[in-house]
């Protein structure tokens, strides 16, 4: 005869709760339910995804961002971390991939870049963010300088 046990919403987010990094299923597991019970769980908590395999080395594209590049002389920035083929620098987080010119100038602006991001500096490769520009800055300059 098999014993059906209860297993409460509360017991299921403390499993989730008690590891860093635990999988659906080794709480299932542990629990005696169902994966699909302690998913409905974790998203209901908001709790990310598990992801199996190999993990993200930054918490957030600004940590990955600061930690690849370094500081230099006149406020600018240059690049430490990996590059495409190119030679232009790009910042990888989670699954994603974008320049390190775009990653800045979105933390120092606040918003997306518009079109193509360029450097306002004669600094070949600097990726501080208050040296990016994106298409509306450059109409907005020349527009000043036409005035």
């Amino acid at each position: 005869m098999t014993t059906i046990v209860e297993v409460s919403d509360e017991q299921i987010l403390r499993a989730l709760l008690a590891e860093e990094d635990v999988s659906n299923r080794a709480v299932a597991q542990r629990l005696g339910i169902s994966d699909r019970r302690v998913d409905e769980v974790r998203k209901r908590a908001g709790l990310p995804s598990y992801v199996r395999g190999r993990r993200a080395a930054y918490r957030s594209w600004e940590e990955a961002f600061t930690q690849q590049s370094e500081p230099v002389d006149g406020g600018h920035r240059r690049w430490t971390g990996p590059r495409e083929k190119s030679g232009t620098p790009v910042v990888r987080y989670r699954t994603a991939i974008q320049t390190a010119y775009r990653v800045a100038f979105r933390l120092h602006n606040g918003r997306e870049p518009e079109g193509y991001v360029t450097r306002s500096c004669k600094i070949p490769g600097c990726v501080a963010g208050e040296h990016q520009q994106d298409r509306i800055m450059r109409e907005a300059a020349k527009a000043g300088e036409a005035a």
